[in-house]
């Protein structure tokens, strides 16, 4: 992977990596010509060599390049490059300075019902840009909303989105998304659709409203059985009940019953904070929009330059779920085993963008560093950083041991193996990472893994019987003791009368 300093095609200098993953880096890196903060990505050698995720993915890459909205990370550019025999390929995407949602929820576990109105209404804003022009995008949750410093939200991680207006690019059966997040009709294996959205939109509302997910399990599989059983337990009694009845009626288990899109979910919010109007509720909560003029100078058409998919900062192997049949009936027989890296993780483009709900967004930087002027397209350097490296376990469990020991050492990390013997997980796969988080570069990082137990000792060998020996009887002849005796009595017999006949002869 890259080391920082390392510059692409002359243009986009490397300077801080914000996280490590499944799929490759993100970066903070210095747009050299437009003199520009950014991120930049950079996907792995095992995903570049294969053609047709290539194909998925610049597919992908360009159906998320013409959203342009306020409430959606913006997309810049897109790159190969050979290097050193290998294909580089790599994504420069908006900085936003901010963190992911999913990180204000680790902090703060919830939030009050205004402010999450605010950041869902954000949200919801976005996911009716992108329903707008036929996008969907598959893996709303917490890491892929990126709060802004001056409160502003943003989708991003697009990259898994598809066109409604064109053929789907991923397969039929495989089912793409994070297990805590993942509308009914997608665990079942059934196309996503505007709606799959809207129902992942109501399980972040429901977490930040509640400040714990719906469902939760020890695997993603069990979590999915949840998402088409199950109801959510009701929100917190300081839950307004519109907002109560506006979440439950996101949550409907049959798409049909569902607020239909993101234009109507946006008209539903509206209705609840503002019932004057929208007009008011935009006038109370609504953040002022940042704009940059240098970043709207990088908009081309499509067939120009296709811009490249969101992705999370930690880049994980999210949660797969692989189901082969369309059936659409409520129930547990659809789902069979995950297909990981999780969710593992990685396959195909449809089983590469998963991970765990913490993940920050890749787009999210650290908000110390200032973005330059709108005023100015060359800014001065930003101040010296300390070299960090994000750790998530999530995006190294299960991922053979070997990798992640030269990926974690190639960021310039001390590694210390720890074995295990289990026989729950195949041998040689990571179980767990300690530290995690944010760790300075040169920081000792104990990664255990699992070892095959050692074979029982063989078996005793069984016991040697010895027979006793056998008398010899040569000469003895067949016949039993009384014959022997028989035939001494017969020899003496003989010998007296020899005896006999001498004496006689000397008469």
């Amino acid at each position: 992977m890259q080391k920082a300093g390392s510059v692409l095609e002359d243009r986009y200098e490397l300077q801080l990596l914000l996280a490590t993953g499944g799929m490759g880096q993100v970066w903070r890196a210095r747009d050299l010509v437009l003199g520009r903060q950014v991120a930049v990505k950079v996907l792995r050698s095992e995903y570049t060599g294969d053609a047709v995720f290539l194909t998925r993915f610049r597919t992908e890459a360009r159906l998320s390049a013409g959203l342009v909205h306020p409430n959606v990370a913006v997309l810049h550019d897109y790159g190969e490059v050979d290097a050193g025999g290998d294909r580089l390929v790599y994504l420069v995407m908006e900085l936003v300075e901010g963190e992911p949602l999913s990180t204000v929820l680790q902090r703060e576990r919830r939030l009050s019902p205004t402010r999450a109105l605010d950041v869902l209404r954000q949200a919801a804003a976005g996911l009716a840009a992108a329903h707008a022009a036929g996008v969907v995008h598959r893996d709303v949750k917490p890491g892929n909303v990126l709060v802004g410093d001056d409160g502003t939200v943003k989708i991003t991680d697009f990259g898994i989105a598809w066109s409604a207006a064109n053929a789907a690019v991923t397969r039929t059966g495989h089912v793409v998304g994070t297990a805590q997040y993942l509308a009914p009709e997608q665990v079942e294996g059934a196309k996503a659709t505007a709606a799959s959205d809207v129902y992942s939109w109501g399980m972040v509302a429901y977490e930040c409203l509640a400040g714990r997910r719906a469902f939760d399990g020890d695997n993603p599989v069990d979590v999915a059985v949840l998402q088409l059983r199950e109801t959510p337990a009701p929100l917190p009694d300081d839950v307004p009940e519109p907002v109560r009845r506006l979440v439950d009626r996101t949550l409907v288990k049959d798409p049909a019953g569902r607020i239909a899109d993101g234009a109507a979910l946006l008209a539903a919010i509206d209705e609840v904070v503002a019932p004057d109007g929208p007009a008011r509720f935009d006038t109370l909560v609504m953040p002022a929009v940042r704009t940059e003029p240098e970043t709207r100078a990088m908009a081309v058409p499509l067939g120009d330059v296709g811009g490249a998919p969101q992705d999370r900062a930690g880049l994980p192997d999210d949660d797969v779920l692989d189901e082969a049949s369309g059936s659409r009936r409520w129930g547990a027989r659809v789902l069979v085993p995950l297909v990981v890296a999780l969710l593992a993780v990685a396959a195909v483009a449809t089983g590469l963008l998963l991970g765990s709900s913490g993940d920050p967004a890749a787009t999210s930087g650290p908000s110390a560093v200032p973005t330059p002027s709108p005023s100015s397209v060359a800014a001065a350097p930003p101040a010296p950083l300390v070299p960090r490296v994000r750790l998530v376990a999530a995006e190294h469990v299960g991922r053979p041991v070997d990798r992640v020991q030269a990926e974690l050492t190639g960021l310039d990390l001390v590694v210390v193996l720890r074995a295990v013997e289990t026989t729950d997980v195949p041998a040689g796969a990571v179980t767990a990472l300690e530290p995690v988080g944010d760790v300075p570069v040169g920081t000792t990082v104990t990664v255990t893994h699992a070892v095959a137990p050692p074979p029982p000792p063989p078996p005793p060998p069984p016991p040697v019987v010895v027979a006793p020996p056998v008398p010899d009887t040569a000469g003895e002849g067949d016949g039993d003791d009384g014959d022997r005796e028989e035939r001494r009595r017969e020899r003496a017999e003989e010998r007296e009368d020899r005896e006999r006949d001498r004496g006689r002869g000397r008469d």
